[in-house]
């Protein structure tokens, strides 16, 4: 193992292995990325792998700007192929309260620059033959909103870079400390032993608050399941079929293997703590009752996913702030 480093990122997620690259590709010299497990192998992989441009402030909808351009234009930067679908997204409503809520949000985006059309519910179904026009207040389109239909591609491209960009993978190896003097770090020290630096990037999603207090630091995050179900696949459907936003009852909809892809947030999310010794995220305890309650909330506007078997069904953790 490597015993210095200029930067040293821990996590080799969709964030980690991101910032890896992009810390070598500006030059860092030598750049370790360090992870407990396999890169690629946790959360991340188990992501919907959606990108939307309608966000609720124009910090936001900045970076989900250029983290589409990212996406869309990855060969062109890193070399590597990254397949994306350019599919668009509906957002709807289907109370008064939801459709000001989104009304006021395609306003605020369009201000920003974003491309959001307003469109009733004959248009949705228009663009989206699955979803059914009764019951919809308000909608909007964002065309330029995408999907990657295998989010693990992102990560194995991502991967593919880091390696070209000469950047030195350590998998399967804990980190068990930061050494901090006089408040500036000097070290990350792991089971295989310390590699010397002088920078330290957190980037361990659901263990990131565990790092950040190895340098007596306080990362406030409580990571959450999130899941997601795919079907089989439904006869009709296309990849290019927009993404659906449910905003009332926080379910998405995508195409994705010939099926439809759900998800949505719990209104009582289970916390994990992943703190536990030996845990990984195969460990998360997945519950299919929790997406067929959330898919009944939206069978009527899209009927399809009443009859349709569940083909794969998965989960990771989602971290959120502690407020």
């Amino acid at each position: 193992m490597i015993s210095e480093a200029d930067a040293v990122v821990v996590g080799a997620g969709a964030f980690g292995l991101s910032t890896a690259f992009h810390l070598a590709r500006l030059g860092v010299r030598r750049v370790a990325l360090v992870d407990r497990f396999a890169p690629a192998s946790q959360t991340s992989p188990r992501a919907a792998g959606l990108f939307k441009l309608l966000q609720a402030d124009e910090t936001r909808t900045r970076l989900a700007r250029l983290s589409i351009q990212k996406v869309t234009g990855f060969r062109e930067e890193t070399g590597v192929p990254l397949e994306v679908v350019r599919s668009g997204s509906l957002m709807i409503a289907r109370t008064p309260e939801h459709a000001a809520f989104v009304l006021e949000e395609a306003r605020q985006s369009q201000a920003w620059g974003v491309d959001i059309q307003l469109v009733d519910g004959d248009e949705a179904h228009r663009l989206m033959p699955f979803l059914e026009a009764q019951g919809i207040r308000a909608a909007c389109y964002t065309p330029d909103d995408v999907y990657i239909e295998e989010p693990s591609s992102l990560l194995q491209a991502y991967l593919e870079a880091c390696r070209r960009q000469g950047v030195t993978l350590v998998p399967d190896t804990p980190v068990t400390g930061i050494r901090v003097n006089r408040g500036r770090v000097e070290g990350v020290v792991t089971r295989a032993g310390e590699i010397r630096t002088p920078i330290v990037v957190d980037a361990a999603g659901a263990w990131s608050g565990a790092v950040a207090e190895l340098a007596g630091a306080r990362a406030p995050i409580v990571p959450i399941r999130h899941q997601l179900y795919i079907t089989e696949p439904i006869a009709g459907t296309t990849p290019d079929d927009p993404i659906v936003r449910v905003v009332d009852t926080a379910v998405y909809i995508r195409p994705a293997r010939g099926g439809l892809m759900l998800g949505g947030f719990e209104p009582d999310p289970m916390p994990v703590d992943p703190r536990v010794p030996g845990f990984s995220v195969d460990d998360v305890p997945l519950d299919l009752t929790v997406l067929i309650r959330l898919a009944g909330t939206v069978a009527r506007q899209v009927p399809a996913l009443r009859e349709a078997a569940v083909r794969e069904h998965r989960g990771g953790l989602f971290t959120m702030t502690s407020d």
